[in-house]
């Protein structure tokens, strides 16, 4: 069958092609036309790629075709696993905690394009946000299908990593999913707020530091390292992405200024910082959240010299270090680390 998108379509990776098929044969929906007309096709490395326009074409036809009781993107997101990089979900399994597992959620947004999963901790509390990029001609609804199903998944390895245990207190949505709310909401085992400025998993703070039963310390630490090595930067992916990307890879850069990275995407300088504020993102913001991740990280690890961190992350001196990282945390570094090891019933307690 001759697909109705051509080559000049916005091609996109396609890394959950099995989660697809397993949703279709759940409702019963022939998904394969719907793909096929989308351009599929595989690469030399059998990896999966589709048009982007295909692509929202089929989840808008495949929601059409099936029963309200198979919502098509609950669906997607209950089958989802990480067949293209298993090691994600090894990684997921042996977390020591939940604030160690949700460090993956960078990898998600690395392997889908216009998807981006992140974290914030304030006074509010603590979410995770999930944002799908949307293009002025893309059908009103799709942007909401594709949230639902990053939100069926986000449950499906809470539950894996949490069990029954209730962990989210409510989900804010901008848009109403309409008669499948209650769907939805029996699913995620929450509320649902619509009409909210963006989309938001709010978290219990007290379980994010609970040691997990499956915790395999040593051996995530060194999935950790292995698949940030690995995982390739997404041709097409946001621009914001592939800095996160290349500061993870080589923490270096984030001491060195916009002008290096430039020069290192072959780009330049005013060019870089247009194509970001295209995006909503600012230069300095990513090098922020970027440090802060990677400083949880090496915290948590428990063996770790504060100097040499502060110089790894590129911070002048561990004054400037124990500056930024009390406001990211409320906590000094130290202080912090010492919390993180400490037995999970004080964590808890405190």
């Amino acid at each position: 069958m001759a697909s109705t998108y051509s080559m000049a379509d916005d091609i996109i990776p396609f890394p959950c092609l099995n989660a697809w098929v397993r949703a279709a044969s759940l409702c019963r929906l022939n998904v394969n036309p719907l793909l096929m007309d989308a351009g599929l096709q595989a690469d030399q490395h059998g990896a999966h790629h589709i048009s982007r326009a295909g692509l929202i074409n089929a989840m808008m036809q495949s929601v059409y075709q099936t029963a309200p009781e198979h919502h098509f993107p609950l669906l997607v997101g209950q089958s989802f696993a990480f067949d293209t990089v298993p090691a994600i979900e090894t990684y997921l399994a042996t977390s020591p905690t939940l604030r160690d597992a949700l460090a993956a959620l960078h990898w998600v947004s690395q392997l889908h394009t216009d998807i981006r999963l992140y974290t914030e901790e304030g006074p509010q509390g603590f979410a995770i946000i999930v944002e799908v990029v949307a293009q002025p001609d893309d059908p009103p609804k799709a942007a909401g299908y594709f949230v639902v199903m990053n939100l069926a998944c986000l449950a499906k390895f809470s539950r894996m990593l949490m069990g029954d245990q209730p962990l989210v207190t409510r989900i804010d949505l901008e848009h109403d999913p309409g008669p499948v709310r209650a769907l939805c909401e029996a699913q995620f085992g929450s509320p649902i707020v619509v009409g909210q400025p963006r989309n938001a998993v709010w978290i219990r703070p007290s379980l994010l530091d609970v040691r997990l039963p499956g915790s395999v310390p040593g051996l995530h630490k060194q999935l950790h390292q292995v698949i940030e090595q690995t995982l390739p930067v997404a041709p097409g992916k946001r621009l914001a992405a592939q800095i996160e990307y290349h500061f993870r890879r080589d923490p270096g850069l984030m001491g060195q200024g916009i002008q290096q990275m430039a020069e290192l995407m072959k780009l330049h300088p005013r060019t870089l910082q247009r194509r970001l504020k295209e995006e909503g993102e600012v230069f300095g913001d990513i090098q922020t959240r970027c440090r802060y991740e990677l400083a949880v990280l090496r915290l948590k690890g428990g063996q770790v010299d504060i100097d040499s961190l502060s110089e790894e992350l590129g911070f002048t001196d561990r004054n400037s270090f124990t500056r930024a990282f009390k406001i990211w945390t409320g906590l000094a570094p130290r202080a912090f680390r010492k919390l993180s090891l400490a037995p999970a019933s004080q964590a808890v307690a405190a």
